[in-house]
């Protein structure tokens, strides 16, 4: 056993924060009519579910032409522009006035009480939703969904599941069925992942190139990777990359990708690394070489040493020398290495001749940390008995390495004292 621990790994970045990205919750799930092509027959789900009932024609100055507007201004969001995301939250503050200030008789029309639901499904709120479930309401089948959709965003999962979890999505209007099923899906995550996976995959087939259709692919990835169907998650995700970098939420994607990346441990199994590499040959150099350094970094945090250290090599095949990007991989690969004996030494001389003027604070952080470990890991190690000769060396060190108990007492008794380092510089 050549490496020392691997929590004392994870001490490096345990409170090192690295800024994120927040997914909206409750999830958008509102779009428009399909505006791009079906999917490659090899990245659909096997079996494809009726098709729901067409969407009704929109009413001229009314809760169905509101809410599909706040539909384009969101499939935009999927395109990458920061103009709709920026406008998304007045545009969403107006129609809730205009819903909330709408005409009795408006909600006679079951099509506008489904546009309702929409709405507040696509992070509308729950306001106009508590006025059409209240005590008086009639008992319709819009008014069930608008309880489950009410319970879901209130957090009454429960009460949502019980409500929306036998909806037969076929029977509904194609924007409140990709609303609906992607609620399904929410609710069905935890307890049957399998029943979420085949409601996310309905959805992406209802709404092609919509923002609802994005944020179900980006579901689905990740649950995917957790249950380790690893030739879907590898197709999806390249679906993902190809259609979506430019998402508004690209960036939490990549991040959580990241993550689901190194509890994949792609660095211990070559089929799993191969299935990496295809993935990461679908972004431009730039982009997969800062995706590359993200992986190598969360690694690091989640004790992987062999996917930090792979994936900083392949971060620095794409540096230009002398850059920041050059200095970051450098510095991966270096607190990855102090871990193990063999190269313990080398990584303490490559952290020593880092250039900390070109990190970023959080970088900066991992350093010094890495540093402070290093010297008491180094300290541990001198307190050895140095052997006589070289064999004797070597044999020390595998004997080291063979018997944990002989080192590893030292080191984890150390990660108690870089923790609070690590809190000191984390205020």
């Amino acid at each position: 056993m050549r490496r020392i621990t691997r929590s004392a790994l994870g001490a490096l970045l345990t409170l090192c924060p690295y800024p994120v990205i927040a997914d909206p919750v409750p999830p958008p799930a509102t779009e428009t009519a399909p505006q791009a092509t079906q999917p490659p027959a090899s990245e659909a789900p096997e079996a494809t579910a009726p098709a729901p009932a067409a969407d009704p024609p929109g009413r001229k100055n009314g809760p169905v032409e509101w809410v599909r507007t706040l539909q384009l201004l969101q499939d935009r969001i999927a395109t990458g522009s920061v103009a709709a995301h920026e406008s998304q939250s007045v545009l969403i503050a107006r129609i809730e006035g205009d819903l909330l200030n709408a005409a009795p008789e408006v909600w006679t029309d079951r099509h506008n009480v489904q546009a309702a639901i929409v709405f507040a499904l696509s992070g509308g709120g729950p306001a106009i939703l508590r006025r059409l479930t209240k005590k008086d309401a009639p008992d319709t089948p819009e008014t069930t969904l608008a309880r489950g959709a009410l319970a879901y965003i209130d957090g009454q999962e429960a009460d949502a599941n019980r409500l929306l979890k036998d909806v037969d999505t076929a029977t509904l209007p194609l924007t409140l069925a990709g609303s609906i099923a992607l609620t399904q899906a929410a609710l069905a995550v935890n307890e049957n992942p399998v029943r979420a996976i085949d409601l996310l995959d309905r959805v992406r087939l209802l709404l092609p190139g919509t923002l609802v259709e994005e944020g179900a692919l980006r579901r689905e990835i990740f649950v995917l990777g957790q249950g380790g169907d690893l030739k879907k998650f590898e197709v999806l995700a390249i679906q993902y990359l190809r259609r979506f970098q430019h998402s508004i939420y690209a960036g939490n994607f990549r991040q959580r990708f990241a993550y689901q990346l190194t509890q994949l441990d792609f660095g211990r199994d070559e089929r799993r690394f191969a299935a990496f590499t295809r993935i990461m040959n679908e972004l431009a150099p730039e982009s997969r070489r800062d995706l590359y350094l993200l992986i190598a970094r969360t690694a690091i945090q989640e004790g992987k040493t062999n996917s930090a250290l792979m994936a900083s090599d392949k971060a620095l095949t794409l540096c230009a020398p002398g850059s920041l990007e050059a200095t970051q991989g450098q510095l991966y690969r270096a607190a990855a290495e102090i871990v193990t004996l063999s190269t313990f030494q080398t990584a303490l001389r490559k952290l020593k001749a880092v250039d900390r003027t070109k990190l970023p604070a959080r970088d900066v952080q991992l350093l010094d940390a890495a540093l402070s470990m290093a010297e008491q890991i180094g300290r541990g190690l001198a307190r050895d008995p140095a052997p006589p000769d070289a064999e004797a060396s070597k044999r020390a060190q595998a004997a080291a390495a063979d018997e944990p108990g002989n080192l590893i007492p030292k080191v984890e008794a150390m990660i108690g004292q870089v923790d609070q380092l690590l809190r000191r510089s984390n205020p």
